[in-house]
């Protein structure tokens, strides 16, 4: 029955694909149609502006002289911005720095403004508005591009000084629909076939033949590990090893985990950020002394500490290179 699967390409444009599959086993259409969505929608890759330095600023609730809106409004329209890679290129980079400096006598800066300063993307949406400004007003900032998948946001990316993080739409795909329906067979309910209709809408960044495309090599490789004979472990052999301890990832998780998230006092937590530490990480690979050393940070603070990590099964002066961070 696989030999005899046809796709039909019903629509195809950049943004819109509409694909009918047939002829397929009475019941496998809805399995096949509600996976390739799930990956269409969290799996396929694209970029997205992920950090904004703007000389000057150090928070989003900043504004800039001689430009109407505020920096939040201007991340929210930096958001909306969509990028593919241009044509010629051959080194596929997963971080792209790009720095704009804008000065022009017109009253608004366009996304298609940024094309000039970088030789990696293209803007695909060049009409979209970042700002409105004053005639003349020079616009300077820092852009960090990210490679990834689905929706990240601000607070789970890493912090570079000076840099304020955004929360990043990396998927290109906007929408994926699917439907199935049976083919007339003569009413043979033992040999009952399927057909599956699929609605791909892209950003552009992708076509939607391509999306699919990369959703079936994805699916492919996830399911060549339940094939090869060499991926199946006895337990009896592998329980100690650190790849199949659950205990082991759930620490790892923890470790990258920010430690704004745990309830601490405001006193403590602003301590730990004025040395630069954010993240469990940061923390226990430090001493008890180190700690008390900190400007503000008392013994009361350290007992908070203490209690939180026990709870989490942390330590001061952990080894932390077996978790790969």
């Amino acid at each position: 029955m696989l030999k005899n699967i046809r796709i039909l390409i019903l629509k195809k444009s950049n943004n819109l694909g509409i694909f009918k599959i047939y002829p397929i086993n009475n019941g496998n259409g809805i399995t096949i149609g509600n996976t390739l969505r799930r990956i269409l929608l969290s799996s396929i890759t694209g970029y997205s502006i992920s950090y904004l330095k703007i000389k000057g600023i150090k928070h989003e609730f900043s504004c800039i002289k001689g430009i109407v809106e505020d920096v939040t409004e201007i991340i929210l329209n930096l958001k909306k911005i969509k990028f593919k890679l241009k044509k010629n290129i051959r080194v596929i980079k997963n971080k792209i720095f790009i720095k704009i400096n804008i000065k022009n006598n017109k009253n608004k800066i366009y996304a298609k403004d940024i094309n000039k300063f970088t030789k990696d993307l293209e803007v695909i949406n060049k009409k979209l508005i970042i700002c409105n400004k004053e005639k003349f007003v020079r616009f300077k900032a820092i852009l960090i591009i990210e490679k990834g998948k689905g929706y990240v946001t601000s607070e789970s990316k890493k912090i570079y000084k000076d840099f304020i993080s955004l929360d990043s739409i990396f998927t290109p795909i906007e929408k994926v629909s699917i439907k199935v329906n049976s083919i007339d067979n003569n009413n043979d309910d033992l040999n009952k076939l399927e057909k599956l209709k699929i609605k791909i809408y892209t950003d552009g960044s992708i076509t939607p033949i391509n999306a699919l495309r990369k959703s079936s090599i994805i699916l492919i490789k996830m399911f060549y590990v339940f094939y090869k004979k060499e991926n199946y472990y006895k337990i009896s052999k592998d329980i100690k090893n650190k790849y199949f301890n659950i205990e082991y990832f759930k620490i790892k998780k923890l470790l990258n985990t920010k430690l704004k998230y745990y309830n601490f006092s405001v006193r403590t937590i602003n301590c730990l950020h004025n040395y630069n530490i954010y993240k469990w990480k940061d923390l226990v690979i430090l001493k008890k002394k180190k700690l008390l050393k900190i400007k503000n940070f008392g013994k009361k603070s350290l007992k908070e500490l203490i209690k939180k990590m026990k709870k989490n099964n942390l330590r001061f002066r952990m080894n932390i290179k077996k978790y790969n961070l």
